[in-house]
């Protein structure tokens, strides 16, 4: 905490955490569909016939809706450990003469893992509604891209079934986070 590595890391992922999916998407079109040429710029999955054009097919979907959440789960994952390692078994591990990694690996990442996984679970429900916008921009047949056109032809049965299973898998990806925090904290386990 406080080492130029914290801080560089820290003033990364809150620069990355204040773009939007939507633009993240916009700029990897641009530089690697349209100026460099790697990637194609929409992402057609009847097209793919390997793992390597699988790979170049959704390569720029996935970079733009893991770049936010990525970040976002660093900086908790980050806050988390911390904190735990400003708790009094890590001070005692530290006295006793356990490696600073050792403190880390063995003392505080077990423990932080229910905070961690709360943050996980938050940010990737979050994820799934930048999947509408990132669908839209790479043109891509998902469930998201589904509810989009379902609002345009004003199709309500559809567009609440598509709601539904949004709400489902964001109650699945809590009750999940749950579950791992109950079963990495011993505390919670009686």
């Amino acid at each position: 905490r406080g080492s130029l590595y914290d801080r560089a890391v820290s003033s990364l992922t809150i620069t990355v955490i204040s773009v939007p999916e939507f633009m993240v998407a916009t700029i990897a079109v641009l530089i690697f569909a349209v100026w460099l040429r790697w990637l194609p710029a929409l992402s057609f999955a009847n097209e793919v016939h390997g793992l390597w054009q699988m790979l170049r097919v959704f390569a720029m979907p996935v970079i733009a809706l893991g770049f936010v959440v990525s970040a976002q789960m660093i900086r908790m994952t980050r806050a988390a450990v911390i904190e735990t390692l400003n708790t009094p078994y890590a001070e005692m591990a530290l006295l006793k003469g356990a490696s600073r990694r050792r403190i880390v690996l063995g003392h505080a990442l077990p423990n932080a893992l229910g905070p961690i996984a709360n943050a996980m679970a938050l940010s990737l429900s979050y994820l799934i509604g930048g999947v509408i916008i990132v669908e839209t921009i790479f043109n891509y047949p998902g469930l998201a891209k589904l509810m989009v056109d379902a609002v345009s032809t004003r199709d309500l049965p559809l567009i609440q079934s598509c709601a539904m299973i949004f709400c489902l898998s964001h109650l699945l990806l809590l009750t999940a986070a749950d579950l791992v925090a109950i079963l990495s904290n011993p505390r919670l386990r009686h």
